[in-house]
């Protein structure tokens, strides 16, 4: 099934296209690594496809309509988003956190109703922090935070979930751990997954389509193997080398 499609997608500023035209397709259960040199345009990449920033030209379509033509409710029910930034709050706990994520869904007093309790419990338990749902956010490990942050996204349930840079500033196994709960999460709850990240050996370990973009050169969305063969890797990062893995 298609979720998102883009059709002469130019991304940029004030009428400014800094890539050539995007033409991607992502489809239920993808999970997708966006990589590229710092300054590519991978952040404003993902803040176009999820409409923070409008497109300079060209359209992105979601669930076959355009991204364009969704209210702001509708668009939180289709779209989930990890973030590097955290809560300010340190008086929330986790409980809190995640049930934000069913915003899109309460009433105007934002009341908590017992099949949101339900979805908020087995966000907590998909990612396999149970024990935390009573802590204070403030008080956990960067990893814990990480993990709440994508439980909080899995409460709002939306079919396509885009993280920026989720393996930033967590240690070795939790970014292993994040990688084995995105690949659940496309192959048992098909969900469509697409993140950010600079930890580029690690994941071509354990990622299987790429999409890589380089300052004004096109979009190559394509299999990791194929693409390490052809040596796109190594043009587009300026390596001297290519990566084996």
């Amino acid at each position: 099934m298609n979720i998102l499609k883009t059709r002469n997608l130019h991304i940029g500023y004030k009428d400014e296209a800094i890539l050539p035209p995007i033409n991607v397709t992502l489809n239920e259960g993808d999970l997708i690594a966006l990589i590229g040199p710092n300054g590519a345009g991978k952040s404003t990449l993902f803040k176009t496809l999820t409409d923070h920033i409008k497109p300079v030209s060209g359209s992105v379509e979601l669930m076959g309509k355009d991204l364009s033509e969704y209210s702001q409710k509708e668009k939180a029910k289709l779209i989930g988003l990890v973030l590097t930034s955290r809560p300010d709050e340190m008086f929330l706990k986790v409980r809190d956190v995640v049930a934000s994520g069913r915003s899109p869904y309460t009433n105007f007093f934002g009341k908590i109703e017992k099949d949101d309790e339900h979805i908020i419990h087995e966000s907590l338990e998909i990612v396999g922090i149970n024990n935390l749902i009573d802590r204070y956010f403030d008080t956990l490990s960067d990893g814990e935070k990480q993990k709440v942050m994508i439980a909080k996204t899995i409460a709002q349930n939306t079919p396509i979930i885009f993280m920026d840079e989720p393996t930033a500033f967590i240690d070795y196994p939790s970014k292993i751990e994040l990688f084995s709960l995105m690949k659940m999460l496309t192959k048992e709850r098909k969900k469509t997954i697409i993140f950010s990240s600079h930890d580029l050996e690690l994941l071509l370990r354990y990622t299987d389509d790429l999409w890589i973009i380089s300052k004004n050169k096109k979009l190559i969305q394509g299999k990791k193997d194929e693409l390490l063969n052809k040596g796109i890797v190594k043009e587009y990062f300026n390596l001297k080398e290519n990566i084996v893995i």
